[in-house]
């Protein structure tokens, strides 16, 4: 005969929890106002930022137009075409020129709205800003567009100024962007060893690329861990005490690690060349990128010849 067994009542949750945990917290400090939230936010922009790099190594790699070329056919391509647009100047070629790289967007497979983010939003909203004076008489003299206060305007010819740089900077700057997001970062080094670039410049530029993350990664576990052992809001003084002993932490361990890097990298056998697993192969398609490049260089220079 199965013997009755003593069971305990039922707890409700609210006598199950001590009563400090039940009690109401004070609402969390509002964002700017402690060291807190500031310091979360930059963990999360730091976060943001390597998503979007490695993001970017994944388009790489997506089959597209200029994914399938060789890097150095793109090389000399893109960068042929970056000095084309820094040096024209009639707005007619500088609009073909931008009209070419806004095309390999979408035939290169590229999110547009990415792209856009990452080649039109700082840099030539900086440019247009640093433009703003040229629009205006006291700098570029022609016919008044818009009445500015006593006898100045904006000028016909001040705008067509204007116009002239940002476009020149946004098609420059969308052919390097453009170089960047369909290139692995080996691959692009590889075909500038092959180009003849220098040595210790690639050697530079590697070594700038990689240690932007390594040196991303400690700071954002230096922060991780700081916000973790922190309990309540912190003061400002504690706040900057933390932000210059972790410029210190961030200096020190920057030299040991590159140190370590560098022998390994010796013990290894490296002798300064890059290598990778791919190889560069000259294809067909190579040869008719770089005619294509040639004709629209050919057709921006007749347009600057004319409209010059």
């Amino acid at each position: 005969m199965t013997q009755p067994t003593d069971t305990l009542p039922p707890t409700r949750p609210a006598e199950a929890l001590p009563a400090w945990l039940l009690r109401s917290q004070p609402a969390p400090p509002a964002a700017g106002r402690s060291g807190v939230s500031f310091l979360s936010r930059f963990v999360l922009g730091i976060g943001r930022f390597l998503e979007e790099a490695f993001a970017g190594e994944a388009l790489s790699a997506r089959p597209g137009l200029l994914q399938g070329l060789d890097a150095r056919a793109k090389i000399v391509g893109l960068l042929a075409l970056v000095v084309t647009a820094a040096l024209t100047t009639d707005i007619t070629a500088l609009l073909l020129l931008l009209a070419a790289g806004v095309a390999l967007i979408p035939l290169s497979r590229l999110e547009f709205r990415r792209f856009a983010l990452r080649a039109w939003l700082l840099v030539p909203v900086f440019t247009l800003l640093i433009a703003l004076p040229a629009t205006t008489s006291w700098v570029t003299p022609g016919d008044a567009v818009i009445p500015l206060w006593g006898s100045g305007s904006i000028t016909d010819n001040g705008l067509l100024v204007a116009a002239r740089l940002v476009v020149r900077v946004i098609a420059a700057v969308t052919f390097g962007v453009l170089l960047a997001a369909t290139t692995r970062w080996d691959v692009l080094v590889r075909g500038l060893r092959v180009l003849r670039v220098p040595r210790s410049f690639v050697f530079i530029l590697t070594a700038t690329y990689r240690y932007v993350f390594q040196l991303l990664r400690l700071t954002q576990d230096l922060v991780t861990a700081r916000l973790s052992r922190s309990v309540g809001p912190v003061s400002r003084r504690d706040d900057r005490r933390f932000i210059a002993a972790a410029v210190g932490t961030l200096f020190v361990r920057s030299q040991a690690l590159g140190e370590e890097v560098h022998l390994a990298m010796l013990a290894r056998g490296y002798t300064g060349e890059v290598v990778t697993l791919e190889r560069l192969r000259w294809r067909t398609r190579d040869g008719v990128w770089l005619v294509a490049v040639a004709a629209l260089i050919a057709a921006a220079a007749l347009l600057q010849v004319r409209g010059g």
